[in-house]
């Protein structure tokens, strides 16, 4: 990797609350601004085959490899179909372990395909020293959540529950100019289905009480998966209405190998998307400057190209 990274275990307080858990910071930050890739929906329970267009993370691996990344996100349902430590090891292993020292993952439904996601667990062992967890790249602050463990509806992850109080200490202890949240389920979609209502409770209203805290404390970036397609969005604030000033910039990165979907019609497209391709696997690259951030989608190689690239601030 272009720059070794040393990671140490830290315990963080959760004042409110009374509570503790484990998080991960880098000790050493790298030289320059630190560059990474995030991706969800990945390994398959089946080797990589001819299929160019299902279980393509031979090649989604091979893009964050060629990238020399700081530092990779993994977005959850990172092995299907049930996140058996038996297919992490033969299936995502095969082709992501030389990338463990670099991954920080969060869970998604899949791993709790598992009891209590223990593949996950044991596989990433002190790469997830938890459901939720945070660390520092260069001046960056950077937050995995667990939205599965939220209900429907937001139930779990409402104000006073464990998730939440942790986060709200942990954003009042790191306040730093700039804070990447990510987790599996996203907030705000362009589904097939969306205006069905077991979507809206079950798939987006899940993350509301994060989404809201974020917005709260001024976070800059949420980045999820779960839907298998690449998409960017306006930054938004509680309602979902664009908010330049003080908006949470959504992106969904889900094109991790598995399969794509496709969005919903066009009739349906929420004001608050900007772009996005359901043709391409591929990864979301981000470099993290002082006070603001430059994106990119990069294709997976022997994929379709799809060109997505800017910058933005910092609030």
């Amino acid at each position: 990797m272009r720059r070794r990274i040393i990671i140490a275990t830290l315990a963080l307080s959760a004042a409110a609350a009374g509570l503790t858990t484990a998080g991960v910071s880098v000790a050493a930050p790298p030289a320059g601004p630190p560059v990474i890739a995030a991706v969800g929906d990945i390994a398959c329970k089946n080797a990589p085959g001819n299929n160019r267009s299902v279980c393509r993370y031979d090649d989604v691996a091979a893009a964050v490899r060629a990238g020399d990344y700081d530092a990779f996100l993994a977005l959850g349902d990172i092995q299907y179909e049930q996140g058996e430590y038996e297919n992490f090891v033969a299936r995502y292993g095969a082709y992501f372990d030389d990338l463990l020292p670099i991954t920080y993952p969060a869970t998604g439904n899949h791993e709790y395909g598992t009891e209590d996601a223990a593949g996950y667990f044991r596989y990433f062992g002190d790469r997830a020293p938890g459901p939720y967890y945070s660390y520092d790249l260069g001046s960056w602050h950077l937050v995995s959540l667990d939205s599965t463990i939220c209900s429907a509806g937001g139930v779990d992850c409402e104000p006073g529950s464990d998730q939440y109080e942790w986060l709200a200490a942990d954003l009042a202890a790191h306040p730093a100019e700039c804070t990447i949240a990510y987790w599996h389920h996203p907030r705000w979609d362009w589904l097939k289905y969306q205006k069905a209502d077991w979507t809206e409770e079950y798939e987006l209203l899940r993350t509301r009480p994060l989404w809201n805290l974020l917005y709260r404390e001024g976070v800059d970036l949420l980045l999820s998966g779960h839907n298998h397609n690449y998409s960017r969005w306006m930054p938004m604030d509680k309602q979902g209405r664009y908010d330049p000033g003080r908006g949470v910039v959504q992106f969904i990165s889900g094109a991790g190998g598995r399969n794509l979907n496709g969005f919903g019609n066009f009739h349906t497209r929420p004001d608050t998307f900007v772009r996005g391709q359901s043709d391409a696997f591929g990864i979301l690259e981000l470099t993290l400057r002082e006070g603001a951030y430059d994106f990119r989608f990069v294709s997976a190689p022997g994929q379709p190209r799809y060109t997505d690239a800017g910058t933005g601030d910092c609030h």
